[in-house]
């Protein structure tokens, strides 16, 4: 296209040269004020005398601007300038060659040119001027450069008679490039048939013919004409059509025109046409007709630009697989079916059973829900195999082909197909897909795997998991990508039960994205609702992310859970979590243990609550940093708080170092709130143990309400904690305690303060609203204190 693009640029800078030395000539030559008849252009010409005595001639250059609107073959409307220049003129005026060039600018501002030759003869015996042209068309579609070779005759009288011939110079059709897609996919058989449609454009040759005249009465001042047409194209149908054209001289520099034409190819059109002649301008005073010259130089009457067709064609063909290259391969199930079925569209199978003996890996299966809303013919334990999506057919899909990307043809509104088996419902091989299905009252696991590689559950419904240490979806021995989405899991129940049980000793992509969880009364201790573990070889990274988890009731729960042994990239974010019950206790909402070499953490978004009264929670958020490796850990912008009466949190924001390693963590833009005394024992924590350094940022926080220690605690024994305090808002004490000889807690004070000296209280409330007082312990030779600005290695 960037070649066509550069001979089209080439070609206009051409033309526009060529236009322009003629309208300068033109502009030369012309001289105004001559005393000739109606209709004859004023003006002397240079290019047409060929007297030898020196008289002038009769016909003169003239320049003229015409707009036109759409019609057949062009689908802008579009401006032209021309110029007219006769070139040579017999003694008696009766002979008259002539050059017709034009500029065309179509209104999408692509252009296009015209460059004719003609020659007329007038003669008197017969009172009529015959005449034929030559000439060459070019014309920018937006896509190509599409040229023609034009010819044409004419006689011309009291009644005119004109045909003109187009010839491209290039026929083949032109892609038009994102046109040729498929569309409309459809079940036929086992397969996904997709209707290819496309889509180019081809310069088309043809001719047309016209005759007609003055009006009668009327004169100059109309003509009407009556005419007939056909152009053809490779590829394209023939377009045979009439047409009908008026032209009205409302003076000798002003014309209209209007052209109704219709054929079976570009249907009816409407052409509108305004032209004006230069130089100068003056009203005919009566309508006249009558003088040869007016027909020696009157415009050429034809099509100035290329008729073009875009042209649609369709065929069918199926969607093929992008992993075999074969036809995409489609099970049917249809557990409303009488007959067994074979799996066609046309005669489904009506079991899930009949379904994983008659399907392959990389098929399709789909599932239509009961009409009864039941799980009969759908009880049965199914194990899938590689590349298989396991659909249902009231959930919305696409699928990939080698064609593209497709809707998957036959969704119906309705509710869910509903699976109920005695054991593991769905058991995953590699690369599966489970979307849109109602587990109801599984006795086992809904979803389980074991050592695959890739898995995609989304929009399900797991109802009733009551069965002791069993979870909702199980994966474990995992690598590859999984994606766990938009699903909803109900009344998580008994003690061990969680909705989410994932582990990996691998490398690893996780996302856990847009998961309703809920539990009701029944259940028991230690049920976590996302429960994530990896092995001390694995390479995970994993995103945890706008999951809504409530009704939490067991001791020793947790809203999210993440244990990693191996190499860490973890991102928890806009999650919430509430625990909703009387009486109950959640120990986390969110819950992080990183022991591997390498820890990439951010906990950012996260709103956890407390809605109702008499619970305890252990921590809103806790981070468990047992390594000697590489930690850093983002903890911002959540919001944890109590909205009742008698709750209790141990802690809002926790974070404990023990193995000794090197610990960069940014605290900031948290929102840790509590209604009672004696409540929340801790708004935020930060803690050093066994050697460990920790790097704090712990700026823009805020505790607000009463806790019954200390809204920010500070604690080493025997570690470091180099921190940055600013701009915190904390509503109760804050207390800075350091064990051990070794422990040291170094503060960056920015009030211009003699540094290094001991940390005072001062340094803390001078760059931070402390509604309590600020308390220090430095116990067996542990100390606090003030250094200079920007003198640690916080993290940003």
């Amino acid at each position: 296209m960037s070649s066509i693009r550069s001979a089209s640029f080439v070609r206009q800078t051409i033309l526009g040269g060529l236009f322009w030395f003629v309208l300068t000539a033109c502009a030369f030559a012309q001289q105004q004020n001559d005393d000739l008849s109606p209709g004859v252009i004023s003006g002397t010409s240079t290019f047409a005398t060929p007297y030898a005595n020196g008289e002038g001639g009769e016909y003169f250059p003239r320049l003229s601007v015409q707009h036109r609107t759409e019609g057949a073959g062009y689908d802008y409307s579009f401006t032209d300038f021309r110029t007219w220049v006769p070139l040579y003129e017999s003694y008696d005026a009766r002979s008259l060659t002539f050059f017709d060039g034009a500029l065309l600018l179509a209104n999408d501002q692509n252009v296009g040119m015209n460059a004719v030759i003609g020659q007329r003869f007038y003669f008197d015996e017969i009172d009529r001027t015959f005449g034929a042209y030559a000439g060459y068309d070019n014309r920018d579609t937006g896509h190509q450069m599409v040229g023609q070779v034009v010819t044409g005759i004419e006689s011309l009288g009291r009644i005119d008679f004109r045909a003109n011939g187009y010839f491209p110079t290039d026929t083949d059709p032109l892609s038009t490039g994102g046109s040729n897609g498929y569309i409309d996919p459809t079940f036929v058989g086992y397969n996904i048939q997709l209707t290819q449609l496309t889509r180019y454009e081809v310069a088309m040759k043809g001719f047309d013919a016209e005759f007609g005249g003055a009006l009668p009465h009327v004169g100059d001042y109309v003509r009407a004409y009556l005419g007939m047409y056909n152009f053809q194209g490779e590829g394209s149908p023939q377009a045979w059509g009439w047409k009908t054209r008026f032209e009205s001289h409302v003076t000798d520099r002003m014309r209209f025109y209007l052209t109704v034409s219709d054929d079976q190819v570009f249907n009816t059109n409407v052409v509108f046409g305004a032209a004006f002649f230069f130089p100068g301008s003056s009203a005919r005073r009566e309508p006249r007709y009558d003088s040869f010259v007016n027909k020696m130089d009157e415009p050429l009457i034809r099509n100035e630009a290329v008729v073009v067709n875009n042209v649609s064609n369709s065929s069918v063909a199926n969607a093929t697989n992008t992993v075999t290259g074969d036809d995409q391969h489609v099970i049917h199930v249809d557990p409303n079916a009488t007959a067994p079925g074979d799996g066609t569209v046309e005669n489904p199978y009506n079991t899930l059973a009949a379904a994983q003996v008659g399907s392959q890996p990389n098929d399709i299966i789909l599932v239509h829900p009961r009409a009864d809303n039941t799980a009969t013919n759908l009880t049965q334990n199914m194990v899938l195999q590689d590349n298989q999506r396991l659909l249902a057919s009231t959930t919305q899909h696409q699928f990939t082909a080698t064609q593209g990307t497709f809707d998957l043809p036959g969704y119906e509104a309705g509710d869910k197909p509903k699976l109920d088996s005695t054991g593991v419902a769905i058991a995953l091989a590699d690369n599966n897909e489970v979307s849109g299905f109602h587990f109801d009252d599984p006795v086992g696991t809904a979803i389980q795997g074991a050592g695959v590689n890739g898995f995609n559950i989304n929009n399900n419904y797991f109802n009733d998991i009551v069965a002791s240490n069993v979870a909702s979806i199980d994966v474990t021995g995992f690598t590859g990508t999984g994606e766990i989405r938009d699903n909803t899991f109900y009344s998580v129940g008994s003690s061990g039960a969680k909705a989410i049980n994932f582990a990996t000793s691998g490398i690893a992509n996780l996302t856990i994205d847009g998961n309703t969880i809920q539990r009701t009364l029944s259940g028991g201790a230690t049920s976590s609702a996302i429960y994530l573990i990896s092995s001390s070889t694995a390479d995970l990274t994993v995103n945890v992310t706008n999951n809504y988890i409530y009704n939490l009731i067991g001791s020793g729960d947790s809203g999210i859970l993440l244990q990693s042994s191996g190499d860490l990239v973890a991102n928890i974010t806009n999650n919430e979590i509430y625990n909703g019950a009387t009486v109950a206790a959640m120990d986390y909402g969110i819950r992080v243990l990183l022991l591997g070499d390498s820890s990439q953490l951010t906990i950012d978004r996260n709103t956890i609550g407390s809605i109702a009264t008499a619970q305890a929670v252990d921590a809103g958020i806790l981070v468990y940093s047992n390594t000697t490796g590489d930690v850093n850990a983002y903890i911002t912008n959540n919001t944890v708080s109590d909205f009742l009466t008698g709750s209790l949190f141990s802690y809002g924001i926790r974070y404990e170092a023990f193995a000794g390693g090197t610990d960069n963590v940014v605290m900031t833009g948290n929102d840790v709130n509590h209604s009672l005394a004696l409540g929340l024992n801790y708004g935020y924590s930060v803690e050093a143990y066994t050697g460990s350094t920790i790097n704090l940022n712990f700026q823009d926080n805020v505790a607000s309400g009463t806790f019954g220690n200390n809204s920010a605690f500070f604690f080493v024994s025997g570690s470091t904690l180099n921190i940055r305090m600013l701009d915190n808002t904390i509503d109760d004490n804050v207390r800075f305690h350091a064990d051990l000889a070794t422990g040291r807690i170094y503060y960056e004070v920015f009030g211009g303060q003699t540094v290094p000296s001991t940390l005072v209280s001062s340094d803390v409330t001078g760059q931070n609203t402390i509604g309590g007082s600020v308390n220090f312990v430095n116990n067996f030779g542990g100390s606090s204190t003030r250094v200079a600005p920007n003198s640690l290695p916080i993290p940003e």
